[in-house]
């Protein structure tokens, strides 16, 4: 059901406020459009920013879907509207009666830096080698509620490295793509510099480490994605450290 088009049964009666980032959102519950015997399909939550839905029918796509208590909640909103999961639990962190466990999204974001060290006259990158998945990249981990993007990315490369990182001013980009079909993964990452220091792994998430220069690091990066990061993070560093 993630991005479908449904219809939806607002509740006037059912409202709630709640903001995240500074920006107001209005939050409707309500239920799917019954399926032509009179029996209701899904609850719903219809995230509105900046303005009241005052419609008793409005037609939205679905950005979330959660369990709670043993039932099914599509999590809504307008088309082009795009919505995170620390969103949604900032904006109902107030609500008693939601508090699901896993909530799975349409729009995943998630922040980390790119780390280097000045090491016998080369800059060296520091990777990072992901059990789940396999593959090598750089430090990384989704938004928590209440988090920025530079605080979730300081907090990710402490937990998976045991480095306390200051992301250097200046440097931010986007990586974005699609794991799991429609799904969209948006990736921030920072810049941050490191003198030789221990590393301390996360064993339950990291298999293991290595510093590389950036001949080493683009071959051992199996997607384009990481490898044109580190293509950016480099030109900035030559750029803004060693000129």
């Amino acid at each position: 059901m993630l991005g479908n088009m449904i219809n939806v049964r607002i509740n006037p009666e059912s409202f709630h406020s709640g903001n995240y980032c500074g920006r107001v959102y209005d939050v409707h519950s309500g239920e799917s459009a019954d399926d032509g015997n009179g029996s209701i399909l899904h609850n719903v939550l219809v995230f509105s920013p900046d303005k009241p839905m005052d419609n008793a029918s409005v037609r939205v796509r679905v950005m979330a879907v959660t369990e709670l208590r043993g039932r099914i909640f599509y999590i809504c909103a307008e088309e082009e509207t795009i919505i995170y999961e620390p969103l949604i639990r900032e904006v109902l962190a107030d609500r008693k009666d939601f508090n699901p466990t896993r909530i799975t999204c349409l729009y995943e974001k998630s922040c980390g830096a790119v780390i280097f060290r000045r090491h016998s006259g080369n800059v060296e990158y520091l990777l990072i080698k992901n059990r789940k998945g396999n593959n090598w990249g750089f430090p990384k981990g989704h938004m928590e509620i209440h988090e920025d993007e530079r605080q979730t990315a300081v907090r990710e490369v402490r937990e998976e490295t045991g480095l306390i990182i200051e992301p250097l001013e200046g440097f931010r980009t986007i990586s974005e793509y699609h794991p799991k079909g429609r799904i969209t993964k948006q990736v921030i990452f920072f810049v941050a510099e490191m003198p030789v220091q221990d590393i301390v792994i996360q064993k339950s998430e990291i298999e293991r480490f290595i510093w590389a220069d950036y001949s080493l690091a683009v071959k051992t990066f199996r997607f384009n994605n990481d490898k044109k990061v580190l293509a950016q993070a480099r030109s900035w560093i030559t750029e803004n450290l060693f000129y």
